[in-house]
C-alpha cells in the first residue's frame, strides 16, 4: 500500500518528505490523503504531540470523532506535562468546537478553568456542554454535566433550571420538583416567572397555574379563582395575552 505516492516502511521512512506531502495535501483540502500520511508518521512517532495536533482537526472534519478526540486529548495532556495550562485549555476548547457532542471535553475544560480560578467560567462551560447533549441517549450525560456545575455553584439559576427540566423528562420528577421549589424560594421577577412556568409544565393544574399567573403580575382582571367556572376563563385570558 502506498501513502500518497510514498511506499511505507521503516527503512524507507522519510520524515521530512512525509510531512511535506501531508502539509501539501492539507492545504489543498485533500483531507483523506493528509490523514493517511499523518497516521503513517504517528505510527513511527506515536507520542509526537505536534503530529496529533495536525491530525485531530482533519479527523473531526472527516467524521472520525473518536479518533479526533484521542488526538486532541493527547495534545492537551502533553501541554499539561510541560506545565502549559493555558495551551492545554486552548486545545480542549478547539476540541469542543470540532466535537461539541464529545462528553469528556466539557469536564476537561471546566477542570482547567477551575485550576485557573475561574469557577464562573467552569459552570458556564458545563452548562454549554449539556446543551449539546439533548438526544434521548445523551440526556444522562447532560444531566451529569449539570450536576457537576452544581458542585461548583449549587444554586446557579440556569444550571438548576435546566437540570430540573431534564430530570422532569427522565422519570426523575420528584427531584425536579425539589429543585424548582428551591429556585422559587429565592427567585423573583423574570426568573420566578420561568420557574413557575417550569413547574406548570411539570405539574399542570389550577394550583400551579395560579402561582404562575401571580408571578407574571398579569392584568387586573385576573383574580384568584373562587369557583369552578371562575378558574378557567381568567387563566385562559391571561395566557392569550402573554
Amino acid at each position: 500500500m502506498r501513502f500518497g505516492g510514498i511506499k511505507p516502511g521503516k527503512s524507507e521512512f522519510d520524515r521530512a518528505r512525509v510531512l511535506e506531502e501531508a502539509a501539501r495535501a492539507r492545504s489543498k483540502r485533500r483531507r483523506s490523503k493528509a490523514i493517511r500520511l499523518y497516521r503513517w508518521a504517528l505510527a513511527m512517532e506515536p507520542r509526537n504531540a505536534e503530529l496529533h495536533a495536525k491530525l485531530a482537526p482533519l479527523l473531526a472534519e472527516e467524521g472520525h470523532h473518536f479518533e479526533a478526540w484521542v488526538s486532541f486529548r493527547a495534545v492537551a495532556k502533553a501541554c499539561l506535562r510541560n506545565g502549559l495550562v493555558d495551551k492545554s485549555l486552548a486545545v480542549y476548547k478547539e476540541a469542543a468546537l470540532f466535537l461539541p457532542r464529545e462528553y469528556q471535553v466539557w469536564p476537561a475544560i471546566a477542570a482547567l478553568q477551575r485550576r485557573r480560578g475561574n469557577d464562573r467560567e467552569a459552570v458556564e462551560s458545563l452548562i454549554e456542554g449539556s446543551r449539546h447533549l439533548r438526544s434521548r441517549f445523551e440526556r444522562p450525560q447532560a444531566i451529569h454535566l449539570l450536576r457537576r456545575a452544581r458542585e461548583i455553584d449549587p444554586w446557579n439559576f440556569v444550571a438548576v433550571l435546566e437540570l430540573a427540566r431534564l430530570l422532569a423528562g427522565s422519570e426523575q420528577r420528584d427531584e425536579a420538583r425539589i429543585l424548582l421549589h428551591g429556585l422559587a424560594a429565592s427567585a423573583d421577577g423574570e426568573q420566578l416567572e420561568r420557574v413557575r412556568a417550569a413547574q406548570l409544565r411539570l405539574d399542570p393544574g389550577f394550583g400551579t397555574a395560579w402561582r404562575w399567573l401571580r408571578s407574571l403580575a398579569g392584568p387586573p382582571e385576573v383574580a384568584e379563582p373562587v369557583g369552578e367556572s371562575s378558574r378557567v376563563v381568567p387563566i385562559r385570558r391571561a395566557i392569550q395575552q402573554r
